[in-house]
């Protein structure tokens, strides 16, 4: 039984509690570990819980290092209101990949809130 192709099914019909128990299924079988970590992390994110999907990224991050993994720390950094942490993971996230449109907005957009605050 492939968990994670299952957890991904249950995410896209935005079923985001029974993605995360299967996810952690393939993380215990140690199917796409890396992955189920940071898809677990999104479901967190969609359901509003940033503490856990940081606990996830940072975890997802100690196996593999994705812009993307830091791209999402960067935003759960942000709903927490803690723009020095979101900008330390945006940046990173942006150093892996300075192609990415979405971390130069997001690094601007906080950098803006900081020069406007002078």
């Amino acid at each position: 039984m492939n968990y994670f192709q299952m957890g991904n099914d249950y995410y896209n019909s935005k079923d985001y509690k029974n993605a995360i128990y299967m996810y952690e299924k393939a993380i215990i079988k140690k199917d796409n570990v890396s992955s189920a970590l940071y898809n677990s992390a999104v479901c967190f994110i969609k359901l509003k819980n940033y503490k856990k999907a940081i606990e996830l990224l940072k975890s997802a991050i100690s196996l593999k290092k994705d812009n993307k993994y830091f791209f999402n720390l960067g935003y759960c950094y942000t709903m927490i209101k803690d723009n020095k942490k979101a900008l330390l993971y945006f940046n990173t996230a942006w150093c892996l990949n300075n192609n990415d449109l979405d971390c130069e907005k997001a690094i601007n957009k906080i950098m803006k809130s900081y020069s406007s605050k002078s």
